[in-house]
């Protein structure tokens, strides 16, 4: 079981890697911002207007908002409040 749990993790890892050079061989750029939440704010309404500038690939909003959490694990803990700062990131083409 054991061995199983290393081997899966090792083809996540080699996945992802794999996902970051093809970004980079093709002209793409990892962006990283720190946002501050604003009243009104939502962790969907913040991921929304970010996925929007994620030009590598689509992906679902669950997926966005958990990288978000990676990001900031003390969302794993706690929602968001106005005041609070996010560290976010996503992939754009370079021109």
């Amino acid at each position: 079981m054991k061995k199983a749990f290393i081997v899966a993790m090792a083809v996540l890892f080699i996945s992802l890697g794999g996902m970051n050079a093809e970004a980079a061989g093709k002209n793409w750029n990892l962006v990283e911002v720190t946002v501050t939440v604003k009243s009104g704010d939502t962790l969907e309404s913040i991921a929304r207007e970010y996925m929007k500038k994620n030009t590598y690939g689509a992906r679902e909003i669950h997926e966005f908002i958990d990288g978000i959490r990676e990001l900031n694990e003390w969302l794993l803990k706690r929602d968001i409040r106005t005041g609070d700062t996010l560290r976010i990131n996503y992939w754009e083409k370079l021109k």
